[in-house]
């Protein structure tokens, strides 16, 4: 598995619950662009289309290929989340809760050679979570430095 792009926000922002592998609806250029490793999703987010059933990554950027034979690559669109139905409907059901979200986490080639998405179902966190979380990093940062002192 090699990882193309990490939202490593996500993990300090939110609480993650439960996380699925999805497949990646992509044109050409935007899988040439990936194997580059030109894939940035800090800023992208899912939205859930219960209409349709369908789920949508918002706002990744994929960097345009320079090669590419298309015109027009829009860097921006929306692609959409290639899940099974039972999938699709356990988040929902997640994210239908009130304060409850769902977040890209990182896009990395499978090992049959597909493009994958991670993505969690989440809860937001507080300042006072937030906090904790960096003072709880600072002590495992102190006591490996000690660690690695003692050796």
């Amino acid at each position: 598995m090699k990882v193309i792009a990490e939202n490593r926000q996500a993990r300090f922002n939110y609480f993650l619950h439960d996380t699925f592998e999805a497949g990646l609806s992509l044109q050409g250029w935007e899988v040439k662009s990936a194997r580059a490793g030109n894939v940035t999703i800090t800023e992208s987010f899912i939205q859930l289309e219960l209409a349709t059933g369908k789920i949508w990554l918002k706002n990744a950027y994929f960097a345009p290929y320079q090669n590419g034979v298309v015109a027009e690559q829009d860097t921006r669109r929306n692609r959409q989340l290639l899940l099974h139905g039972a999938e699709i409907a356990k988040i929902a059901k997640a994210c239908n809760v009130k304060g409850n979200t769902c977040v890209p986490l990182k896009i990395y080639w499978s090992a049959r050679g597909l493009l994958k998405i991670s993505i969690a179902t989440a809860t937001g966190k507080n300042v006072v979570d937030k906090k904790q979380t960096i003072k709880e990093r600072d002590l495992q940062r102190e006591a490996q430095r000690t660690l690695m002192g003692h050796r």
